[in-house]
């Protein structure tokens, strides 16, 4: 089956900023467990749609205005196909949309690892990349598998921070900004991420997983590293036609992430 497209009758409300999104017990949070650095990544929309973007760019460039996806996060494997038991759960089900249809047959299934770093050990490697629950993904069907490691940190001590330029938009159509002026920064989640996306791409085996290391402990924003996948030669139609399904039973798990 090369394409599936069906019906989106059914949708979950839409999200607005400043709304409450997800509630987690508070222990996961403190610790940065994979369950709530799974949820930051979902909430920060912009941070989700560049990692997005980066692991299936020619689909996300296609989509449209009225376009986005629908994620839903940790997944029981065996509620989307009953004999599948490895993964025991799908990180994020990713579903994107165009206009008034869901398109089933681009579903992307993320991997998600949790790399607790810190400045004084910061070669920090998660216990398991989580390639070999990516690739049974792909042999159950789904078209597209991707590892996302998320990354955590404590700050540089200030003596490490780099002195870098800075500049402001003043007007972005007329692509005109501000001079730069010089300030100091704490670059260690950009390290991090070079670091952890280095070793991401020296132990992957197989080239049709995407890869991504993305950066999630603050509130602003750092610019993940990617790796494009590549569709599955094999994708089941049984596979998709049970992500139809899986959606159509639990729309309300899903969250609305559009493309605008």
């Amino acid at each position: 089956m090369d394409s599936l497209r069906i019906s989106l009758k059914n949708r979950p409300r839409r999200i607005r900023d400043g709304e409450v999104a997800i509630v987690l017990p508070k222990p996961l949070v403190e610790k940065d467990d994979e369950i709530a650095l799974g949820a930051r990544l979902v909430c920060n929309r912009r941070l989700f749609g560049a990692c997005y973007r980066g692991i299936v760019p020619n689909f996300y460039d296609s989509i449209g205005r009225d376009g986005g996806v629908m994620v839903s996060r940790f997944v029981r494997s065996n509620s989307v196909l009953p004999a599948m038991s490895f993964p025991g759960d799908i990180d994020l089900l990713v579903v994107p949309y165009e206009n008034d249809e869901l398109v089933v047959s681009e579903t992307l299934a993320i991997e998600l690892k949790a790399v607790r770093a810190k400045f004084a050990k910061q070669g920090k490697s998660p216990n398991e990349y989580g390639f070999s629950q990516a690739k049974a993904l792909l042999a159950h069907g789904f078209p597209y598998s991707a590892v996302v490691h998320l990354i955590t940190s404590d700050a540089s001590p200030e003596d490490n921070w780099r002195k870098i330029l800075v500049t402001r938009v003043i007007d972005a159509d007329a692509g005109t900004v501000e001079d730069p002026w010089e300030t100091s920064v704490d670059l260690l989640p950009a390290n991090l991420i070079d670091r952890c996306f280095g070793r991401l791409r020296a132990n992957c085996d197989d080239d049709k997983l995407g890869l991504a290391a993305v950066y999630i402990k603050h509130d602003e924003m750092w610019s993940p590293s990617t790796r494009p996948a590549r569709k599955n030669l094999h994708i089941a139609s049984a596979t998709l036609e049970a992500i139809a399904a899986c959606y159509e039973k639990s729309f309300q798990r899903f969250m609305d992430i559009p493309k605008y």
